[in-house]
């Protein structure tokens, strides 16, 4: 299923590891944080892109130095109710100042689209089929928001 980064939807290049899968030796995977801790050391001799998988229970401050290092961040977002992701993307953007990817993956609805936005969110792997129409229109139908996205609090910063 394509996923959508800079408003566009885009075939996904990455290729997520399974939980029990061996590390290939190339190529852009995603690793979920439990096995990026477990085979560290393995995974230093990758050649590619390397993004990791965190839930959305663990405390991103706790890893800041191992995401410091990935390409990309996949942050789980598992019911469209669930704002710990949210949370964890402003951390990831303002307080430790990521400049990479950020993907949202799970149960996202059109409707959270520019709230998403705004957290840090700059791709966004949806769990069921997406109208483009619908999203591309859900990002506009908020120009303001009652707090700073987080560019405004990197410029607010001087950053």
């Amino acid at each position: 299923m394509p996923i959508i980064k800079d408003d566009t939807p885009i075939d996904d290049v990455w290729v997520e590891l399974e939980e029990d899968g061996d590390v290939p030796s190339s190529g852009d995977v995603i690793v979920p944080l439990e096995i990026l801790l477990e085979k560290s050391e393995r995974l230093s001799n990758h050649s590619g892109r390397l993004g990791v998988l965190m839930p959305n229970d663990v405390d991103i401050e706790t890893h800041a130095n191992l995401v410091a290092k990935a390409d990309l961040v996949v942050l789980q977002l598992p019911s469209f109710t669930d704002g710990r992701a949210y949370s964890q993307a402003r951390i990831l953007r303002e307080t430790l100042g990521y400049q990479g990817e950020l993907r949202v993956k799970g149960d996202v609805l059109p409707d959270q689209a520019a709230y998403l936005k705004r957290c840090g969110f700059d791709s966004f792997d949806f769990e069921r089929p997406f109208d483009k129409e619908v999203w591309t229109r859900s990002v506009a139908a908020m120009s303001t928001g009652y707090q700073r996205n987080y560019e405004d609090e990197l410029d607010h910063r001087g950053l």
